[in-house]
């Protein structure tokens, strides 16, 4: 585009170009469909809670699950961002000490007795997790596999 002569003859303008309103290109109209360029604009800046947080645990289920459980009645927008950071490190904790407990049983697989010795041998975890620790069923820490007698009590 040439500048106008106006343009280059006022004073302290060397070098600049204005555009007149005559010469300017006319704007896009909007149509009725966005143009591709920008629905793939618009979707590309769409992320979730848990990706802007950086988290692995889904900020937006916590949210709806804190709404629905009638919990408070008003809470903070970062509080389900924070109970998802504390859910995903306590579940990386127990499954990294589980990994390695099984590891040294060697075992390929992690089992319930894996997490519930994890759970034990962590002073954090056991002061936020003891009190809901119980042995159920076959998930018994393998210390606690001991031989005792059975007592008979006589029918009366």
């Amino acid at each position: 585009m040439e500048c106008p002569m106006e343009a280059s003859s006022m004073p302290g303008t060397d070098g600049v170009c204005f555009v007149l309103e005559q010469e300017r290109e006319p704007e896009a109209v909007c149509s009725e469909e966005p143009p591709v360029a920008q629905e793939v604009k618009a979707k590309k800046n769409r992320f979730s809670r848990s990706s802007r947080a950086g988290l692995l645990f889904p900020v937006s289920r916590i949210d709806r699950q804190l709404r629905k459980g009638k919990f408070a009645k008003r809470f903070g927008a970062s509080a389900p961002v924070y109970l998802a950071a504390v859910l995903q490190w306590v579940t990386c904790k127990t499954m990294d000490m589980a990994g390695k407990i099984s590891k040294k049983s060697k075992q390929h697989y992690i089992s319930a007795s894996h997490l519930q010795m994890s759970v034990k041998k962590s002073s954090v975890l056991k002061r936020l997790l003891g009190s809901g620790l119980k042995n159920r069923g076959k998930a018994v820490a393998q210390s606690q596999h001991v031989a005792s007698p059975t007592q008979r009590r006589p029918r009366e």
